[in-house]
Formats: C-alpha cells, structure tokens, sequence
C-alpha cells in the first residue's frame, strides 16, 4: 500500500512538470504573436515589452531566438526626438516641462534623445510665469534624433536708434533729353543766310545783265560811223533799246543783291543765342532735427 502511494505521487509529480512547461510554452508564443500585432499598429514600446516576455530564458530556444532578432528591428524602426526650449532673447531653458498626446513626458528638457512611437503626436511645453506652447509632430519610422526646438518668453523690442542723414538724389524737373545738345541756330540767322543767297544771285544777275548792256552799247556805235550819219538805222536802234534794257536790269540787280546781302550780314551778326532752359530739382533733407525740401536750378 505504501509502494503504491509513492507510486501515485511519483506519477503526479511528472505529471505536473511537463504541463507547467507547456504553460510557459504557450505564453512565450502568445507574446510573440501580440508584439506582430503590435507593431503593425505602431505601438513599439508596448512591442518591445511583449518581446522581453518571449526572448526570457525559460522560453523555447527558436523562440526566444526568434524574439531576440526581432529586437533589433523594433530598436532600429523606433523614431527618437530631442526636444529644446529658447527664450526670447536665445538663450537654451532647461525648466520646461513636456507633455505627450496629454501625458508626462520630460520633467525637464536635458537635451538628451527620447524614443517616441511612430505617428502623430501633440507635444506641449510649460514653464513657469509663461503661456504653454503645443506643436503637433508626426514622427516617422526609422527617424533618428530628430530636432525640435520652441521659444518660450517674449522676445525683448531693440531701441530705435536715431536716424542719421540720408542723401538723396535730387529730383530733376523739366530735364531735356541728355544726348539733345543746345541749339544755337535760330529763326533769324536762317532769315540772314535767306537774303545773303538771294542777294549774291542778284548782284550775279546784275553783273550778266551789265555786260549785255555795254556789249549792246558797243554793237550801237558800230553800226553808226558818228552821229550825224547811222550806216544801218535799224540795228543801231536795236541795239540801243537793248542797252537801255540790260542796263535797268543791271542796275535793279545789283542794288537789290547789294541791300539783300547787306540785310542778311546784318541779321546775322545780331542773331542772340537761345536762352538755356533752367531746371528746378526738388531734394527732400533729413536731420536729427526734422526735415524739409530743398530746391536746386541748373542752367
């Protein structure tokens, strides 16, 4: 009876090990079923917890070989992110308080990176005596010690400085072309040089016309002998109306040129040069005192 006892509890005893074994078995491959789901929704902490469970030594070595690799993937595809404050004038702060998606996050920034969950994400910053700042961050996989920085504190407003004088160009009113030279040329000179050609044409009409008249007063007394007697009447009254003729019109032709370029010679040596048009710039003037406009004229 005592032999068989023992015998009952010998065959409970290794009836109680091998389940216990199958027990752990099972949660070993559970975790390691959890953290795949978990990872395809990117939530990576809660994967790396699920795959602590299934890389424990008292796990089957395939899986817990298996969890081990798996690891180093969720290690290599979480994001981390450093987080920095400034005030307004620049200048780094470290009592800031950091909050994610409505949880603590940093008690202070330290400038050190923190492994963060890939996705969308509301950060909010606060200090002391200043307003918190959001700033909404989508992290992505793989994004290593990316960096983020906000101001926290009004940035402080620089004296104005007094204004020194500035030139400024004139403003040049009624400027002619620059590449039109003045003219110096006017109505009356070119009356003058008018009345000079014509009266150098007169006074060459005059001088022809008073050859004919004494070439004709030649012809005349040729054809009269002397004056009591005309060997040919007829010509030699030609001739003489002729004379009479080239001789008025020498005459007209040699006063008229002779007072047309007496005229012109006249009109020309009093011919004024045109006045240069005079040019009003306006230039406003700045100084410590106030300013005001200044006129400036050119010639």
């Amino acid at each position: 009876m005592t032999r068989f006892r023992f015998a009952h509890a010998a065959l409970g005893c290794a009836l109680l090990f091998p389940a216990t074994a199958f027990a752990d078995d099972s949660a070993c491959i559970a975790a390691s079923e959890q953290e795949l789901a978990l990872r395809q929704l990117g939530k990576l902490h809660d994967a790396l917890k699920q795959l602590a469970v299934c890389a424990d030594a008292s796990c089957p070595d395939e899986v817990k070989a298996e969890c081990g690799r798996r690891v180093a993937e969720v290690n290599a595809a979480m994001p981390t992110l450093i987080l920095a404050a400034k005030d307004g004038a620049g200048n780094d702060r470290v009592d800031v308080r950091v909050f994610m998606d409505g949880a603590p996050l940093l008690a202070q920034l330290d400038g050190l990176s923190v492994a963060i969950d890939p996705g969308r994400h509301v950060f909010r910053f606060e200090a002391d005596g200043q307003d918190a700042l959001e700033k909404t961050l989508v992290l992505r996989e793989g994004e290593k010690d990316r960096r983020e920085s906000v101001v926290l504190g009004p940035v402080p407003i620089a004296s104005p400085q007094p204004a020194s004088p500035v030139p400024v160009a004139p403003r040049v009113l009624d400027r002619p072309p620059p590449s039109a030279p003045p003219n110096s040329w006017t109505t009356q000179k070119t009356t003058a040089v008018v009345g000079v050609g014509i009266g150098v044409t007169g006074l060459a009409a005059g001088a022809v016309f008073g050859g004919y008249a004494i070439w004709s007063q030649k012809r005349e007394k040729s054809d009269c002998g002397s004056a009591s007697s005309c060997l040919n009447p007829p010509q030699a009254k030609e001739d003489y109306d002729k004379a009479r003729q080239n001789a008025a019109a020498a005459t007209i032709g040699l006063s008229a040129g002779a007072a047309l370029v007496a005229i012109g010679a006249v009109l020309w040596f009093t011919a004024k040069s045109p006045e240069p048009a005079l040019r009003v710039g306006v230039m406003p003037a700045f100084g410590p005192g106030g300013g005001g406009v200044l006129l400036t004229g050119e010639l």
